[in-house]
């Protein structure tokens, strides 16, 4: 399961959906590419910095301004869609 955690200054983001074999899941695809991809718009932003690694993936929220919190609000309401429809590989928490 992929769990995904919205903090105040940080986005976790762990495991794996295992809802296909390994490079085939569309639901680890999703959240990786939506993930990946505000974590590097927000860094080239000088916004966020972010670690990553084989089904871990943090980003550390620098600065926040109208730009970033309308990024994550997005980010959060996106994951939420696919939790919602693949309850069974991903949860999502607001903090």
């Amino acid at each position: 399961m992929i769990k995904v955690l919205f903090e105040k200054n940080y986005i976790l983001i762990k495991g794996h959906a295992s809802n296909d074999l390994y490079k085939k899941d569309i639901v680890c695809s999703a959240v990786s590419t939506l993930t990946q991809f505000v974590a590097n718009v927000l860094s080239k932003e000088k916004l966020a910095s972010f670690k990553i690694s084989e089904g871990y993936l943090k980003i550390d929220l620098l600065e926040k301004n109208d730009f970033s919190n309308k990024l994550v609000k997005y980010l959060i309401e996106t994951i939420k869609g696919i939790e919602k429809n693949y309850p069974d590989y991903v949860k999502v928490e607001v903090k």
